[in-house]
């Protein structure tokens, strides 16, 4: 980090119930060195969310942060946006399916938050239900286009 060839997200835990502490992701700023693309593709969208929040943060929007969400059972979120201390959106990375999974499922549950799932095909946006919230699907190249 301290030659910013990675950077790292730290968990989200609060009203996460067994969540992991002190776990942390690790990203490369050179996405292109990474093989798996399903993995190139959340590297990618780490990417646009660290350079969001940091963006946001820096012209006093607010204290934004970015973090992963997951728990004991392994039931894990790509990513968390926050804003002083509070989540604002859960974010899931997925190279080709819009169907959103159980985990992203049961943390927009219990956080109560807007949830994306963004995903590297297709070009339109489908929403799915999720008890009394709301699931946006969207592709990663339209949806990630609007952050300012």
């Amino acid at each position: 980090e301290r030659l910013f060839l990675t950077f790292s997200v730290p968990t989200w835990t609060r009203k996460v119930v067994r969540a992991i502490q002190k776990e942390r992701k690790v990203y490369l700023w050179d996405s292109p060195r990474i093989e798996d693309p399903a993995a190139r593709f959340e590297n990618m969208v780490a990417i646009e969310l660290k350079r969001a929040v940091s963006s946001w943060s820096e012209l006093g929007h607010g204290r934004f942060g970015l973090h992963f969400v997951k728990n004991k059972e392994q039931q894990e979120v790509d990513f968390l946006l926050s804003r002083d201390d509070r989540p604002i959106l859960l974010l899931e990375a997925k190279l080709t399916n819009p169907e959103p999974g159980k985990s992203l499922r049961k943390h927009q549950a219990a956080l109560g938050v807007p949830a994306v799932q963004l995903t590297n095909e297709g070009a339109t946006y489908r929403e799915y239900p999720n008890d009394e919230h709301r699931i946006l699907s969207a592709p990663a190249w339209a949806w990630l286009s609007k952050l300012p």
